[in-house]
């Protein structure tokens, strides 16, 4: 595959790997193509604000992406430490392994003895431990390997550290997991049930009260799911709601498909349903 044929996501990750391996300069090219193709192509738009080094060109790569997508979690995070490097005065971010240079004034009390070879430190991966690594977290300092590594503009930092910048209510912990997919379960019972009813009597405009119930009864669930979690959000939320939602609807639609009939008309609220919830709890 050559060069010309790569889609801004293949480039991307293309300079996502360049990155990790410490070639910023092929880094950038390969980002900086992907936007050519895309420029609003918010994955490419991370990774230059990584690649780069001038916390000011960070900045706004960062705020290019959080335009596009507001709920970049982690975006957001990075952002206000960029932003509060540049008020601190600093122009560019380090890069590179930094050394620290032995002084000039050192003065060697045993001269006669020849000092002593660097020792080198092997270091594993504390997540794969059979895995040996030259990087480390810039935030905890524990090794890691680049399958672990998450690049953000100020560095490489571990799994963990990533969960622990997230904003407090995209921290979902599992037991408010269990909790939204419980609610989200017994609404989709109760609902579809009162919505099949009714859009069974609207016969012929069904498709219609599907259309106008649809988008309140979402945005409804998306309430309750706020209450019941403390208002929480995140990906593994919106598919735990999801699947929950449709396991939920599923019986009386099943029902009626015993019944011999085909509730389309049921099936497009649900999407709809669905769909509403989601958006407010990306």
């Amino acid at each position: 595959m050559t060069e010309s044929t790569m889609t801004a996501a293949e480039l991307t990750a293309a300079g996502r790997a360049a990155l990790i391996a410490g070639d910023t300069v092929t880094a950038r090219l390969r980002f900086r193509e992907a936007l050519e193709i895309d420029p609003n192509y918010v994955e490419a738009l991370l990774g230059m604000a990584a690649a780069v080094r001038p916390y000011r060109d960070k900045r706004e790569y960062l705020l290019r992406a959080l335009a596009i997508d507001p709920n970049l979690a982690e975006a957001r995070a990075t952002l206000e430490q960029v932003e509060a490097r540049l008020a601190a005065g600093e122009l560019l971010a380090p890069t590179g392994v930094q050394v620290r240079e032995q002084s000039e004034t050192a003065v060697v009390t045993e001269p006669s003895e020849s000092p002593a070879p660097p020792e080198t430190e092997t270091l594993f991966c504390y997540r794969h431990p059979q895995r040996e690594t030259g990087l480390r977290c810039i935030s905890c300092s524990r090794p890691i390997c680049p399958e672990c590594a998450r690049a953000t503009p100020v560095g490489q930092i571990c799994p963990d550290c990533a969960r622990e910048r997230m904003p407090v209510n995209y921290q979902v912990a599992p037991i408010q997991l269990l909790i939204a997919g419980i609610v989200a379960l017994l609404y989709g019972v109760i609902v579809t049930f009162v919505a099949g009813v009714v859009i069974g009597w609207a016969g012929f405009f069904g498709f219609i009260v599907a259309f106008l119930l649809g988008p309140m009864t979402g945005n409804a669930l998306a309430r309750l799911i706020d209450w019941a979690t403390g208002r929480k959000r995140g990906r593994l939320l919106m598919v735990v709601v999801s699947v929950a939602y449709s396991c939920g609807s599923l019986p009386y639609i099943g029902l009626i498909i015993l019944l011999g009939g085909f509730p389309l008309v049921l099936l497009f609220y649900s999407i709809i349903v669905v769909t509403t919830a989601l958006a407010w709890l990306r």
